[in-house]
C-alpha cells in the first residue's frame, strides 16, 4: 500500500509509514472496505449508548416528580411508587448504557487500531527509522510523487 502523505511503498501491515511516519490505519481499513462499516458500528453504538442515558434521565425525572407530589400531599405511598419507577428506569437504562459503551469502545478500537498494534507499529517505525541509514530514505523514496516521472520526461525530450 502506498502512503497517502509521501507516496511510499509499505506493507499492509505496517501502521505508519517507513518514510514520513504517515498513520496507515485508515488506507489499510478503505483497502479492506471495513472504513463505511466501522463507521456505521459506531453511529449505532452512539444511538444505542444515548437511548440508555435518555431512558434514565426520563424515568429518574419522573420518579422526582412523583416523590414531590408524594411530599406535598402528604401520601408517602407516592414515594414507594416513585422508587419503583426508578428502580425500573435502572434495569432498562443502565444495559443499554452498558452495551452502547462497549460497542463504541470496540468501533474506535477497530478504527484507529488497538493500543497493542499501535505500540508495535510504533516500535516498528523507529526501528525503521534507525535502522537505515539517512542516504537510504532519500533514495527509497522521491520527496514527491511525480518526481522521478518528470526527470524522466524531461530528459528524453527530442527538439
Amino acid at each position: 500500500m502506498f502512503c497517502p502523505r509521501c507516496g511510499t511503498e509499505n506493507d499492509l501491515e505496517q501502521g505508519y509509514c517507513r518514510q514520513c511516519g504517515q498513520s496507515l490505519t485508515d488506507v489499510r481499513l478503505a483497502l479492506q472496505g471495513a472504513a463505511t462499516e466501522s463507521l456505521a458500528k459506531l453511529k449505532s453504538s452512539a444511538q444505542v449508548m444515548n437511548g440508555g442515558i435518555a431512558t434514565l434521565a426520563v424515568f429518574t425525572l419522573v420518579a422526582v416528580i412523583i416523590t414531590l407530589l408524594g411530599i406535598a400531599l402528604g401520601q408517602p405511598t407516592l414515594s414507594t411508587i416513585a422508587m419503583i419507577n426508578a428502580a425500573f428506569g435502572a434495569l432498562i437504562g443502565l444495559p443499554l448504557v452498558i452495551v452502547g459503551k462497549s460497542r463504541v469502545r470496540r468501533a474506535t478500537q477497530l478504527l484507529s487500531g488497538s493500543p497493542e498494534t499501535r505500540a508495535l507499529d510504533v516500535e516498528r517505525r523507529n526501528e525503521a527509522i534507525t535502522s537505515c541509514p539517512q542516504s537510504d530514505f532519500n533514495r527509497l523514496a522521491p520527496s514527491s510523487v511525480t518526481e522521478n516521472t518528470t526527470l524522466d520526461l524531461k530528459g528524453r525530450r527530442k527538439v
